[in-house]
């Protein structure tokens, strides 16, 4: 089939699914998992000063009073009668912003870690992108027995399709329409707040996903499928699009011809930056609009390939368990040299900046999973606030991709995102300003949790430590000759 015939194929099978409109999209629910535990009594900040989240703005001096889980006053100190019998906590000179949301995890069988670590560094919310079903099950009952995390909203396991037999606990790997929507239905039985798809989709089963999911209201999220363009991507009403795959061949002159590729899967990386070199300003500035008319969020997650990039395990490895620092080790040790990847993420910086600028929507993600070399669930995510200023966002802009664009993505502005009277009570306590330095988001004094106040020290109580493994006391068995890598992982298409 020609590249003229497999494109209009494409639009065609994706128009036929469209039942809302040339850009409908499916609304998102509620967190599935969310918290019981709140103060019994009323707690009362007193002396802060509150980040506008919105605009900016700093409010000094502010009394906040939270009952229950949900903020019923902030106002000036001087103007307001303190409840009887309340908590109060003296926050004079430290910063209230609202709860961080890493909107790019893989909590896997890892969450007795994950919730504290999580919590410990601000994290109230994340969005699990791909998970083995029965793992979610395990998280609803440690939480149903008293322990602490964050709110969660699920996509179940990752719909794939792979050439091969993949098998991967967090993944249902479909080989035609009919599994494609039986997947769908398994997720959804499972209470799925949105589907997860992957790079690896035929136009026919991406369709059928799109079109069963319509079904059961669920919002897709995920990568940008190989074969499919971006612009019916967002027709098709999805929701996000992560790492910001395929969008340098979605920007370029030659975006149909890269598409056409017969070998695409297999020189992902390559024709990504290939197509760099054929960036087209008129194309980009069309696709960004769209992407900002039609509020279809981009989770760039530049640490994900930054942290494939180093050569030693990260010191703060001492949250991470002695087995999975060994594993990092080792598959630093095994790596190549990988320029392909390093010149990946050198365009990869630019392309943030572009989008920013054009003001297309942007969430913080991390793919944090103990898997991934030197991702840590809460670590992370400060990590990438920080890699987001350094490549074009403001501080403030920074802050908004995991507070305020996060509750606009889950339509939750209403209770989430912002520091005001009425929204649940998840808010962090920072000992100095995050606007003048986005690095202070890690200067955490306490969390308030649906409106239950954790002190830091208790917070890391709560956090389990580990003696760092050293780089040289971890042998790694020369690789046999010709060896091929993984596909799965290879060129950063990992299954996550």
């Amino acid at each position: 089939m020609t590249i003229k015939a497999f494109h209009k194929k494409l639009t065609l099978i994706i128009a036929f699914v469209l039942c809302a409109g040339l850009f409908g999209a499916v609304g998102m629910t509620h967190a599935s998992i969310e918290p019981t535990a709140t103060n019994k009594v009323p707690l009362v900040l007193q002396d802060a000063t509150v980040v506008d989240v919105r605009t900016g703005e700093l409010i000094e001096d502010q009394t906040i009073i939270v009952t229950g889980n949900r903020i019923s006053y902030i106002g000036d100190n001087d103007e307001v009668t303190l409840p009887k019998h309340a908590q109060v906590r003296n926050a004079s000179g430290q910063y209230v912003i609202p709860g961080l949301w890493d909107m790019h995890v893989h909590l896997d069988h890892d969450h007795e870690h994950a919730f504290p670590l999580l919590l410990g560094n601000g994290v109230t919310g994340v969005r699990d992108m791909g998970a083995p079903l029965n793992d979610i099950d395990k998280w609803k009952n440690v939480i149903k027995k008293g322990m602490s995390a964050p709110r969660i909203i699920y996509a179940g396991s990752t719909i794939f399709q792979f050439k091969g037999n993949l098998e991967a606990p967090h993944v249902i790997n479909v080989k035609s329409e009919k599994e494609a929507r039986e997947a769908v239905r398994t997720n959804a039985s499972k209470g799925a707040d949105f589907l997860k798809v992957y790079s690896y989709k035929t136009p026919a089963i991406y369709a059928a996903i799109v079109d069963e999911a319509k079904k059961y209201r669920l919002p897709i999220a995920g990568h940008l499928p190989m074969p499919v363009r971006a612009i019916d991507a967002v027709r098709a009403g999805q929701k996000s699009i992560e790492h910001m795959y395929g969008l340098f061949i979605a920007t370029s002159s030659k975006e149909a011809e890269f598409l056409g590729k017969a070998d695409y899967e297999d020189r992902y990386y390559e024709y990504e930056i290939l197509a760099e070199k054929h960036y087209d300003p008129k194309r980009a500035e069309r696709l960004f609009n769209i992407f900002v008319q039609n509020e279809v969020y981009q989770v760039p997650m530049l640490i994900t390939e930054k942290n494939e990039l180093k050569s030693k395990i990260d010191s703060r490895a001492i949250y991470v368990p002695t087995a999975f620092q060994k594993a990092w080790i080792k598959m630093i040790k095994g790596a190549e040299p990988d320029k392909m990847t390093a010149d990946y993420v050198k365009i990869k910086d630019g392309m943030v900046k572009k989008m920013n600028d054009a003001g297309v929507p942007i969430l913080a993600g991390t793919d944090s999973d103990f898997e991934l070399t030197n991702l840590i669930y809460g670590v992370s995510l400060h990590d990438e606030l920080q890699l987001l200023v350094e490549n074009g966002l403001s501080p403030l802009q920074a802050l908004q991709t995991a507070t305020l664009n996060p509750a606009k993505y889950m339509e939750r502005v209403y209770e989430l995102g912002t520091v005001e009277e009425g929204k649940l009570a998840d808010l962090v306590l920072l000992k100095a300003n995050p606007l003048e330095d986005i690095r202070n988001t890690t200067r955490i004094s306490a969390v308030i949790y649906n409106g239950k106040l954790i002190e830091k020290k208790e917070l890391e109580k709560s956090i389990k430590t580990y003696e760092l493994v050293k780089m040289e006391d971890v042998k790694v068995e020369p690789s046999p000759p010709h060896k091929p890598k993984s596909s799965s992982h290879h060129h950063g298409l990992h299954s996550h």
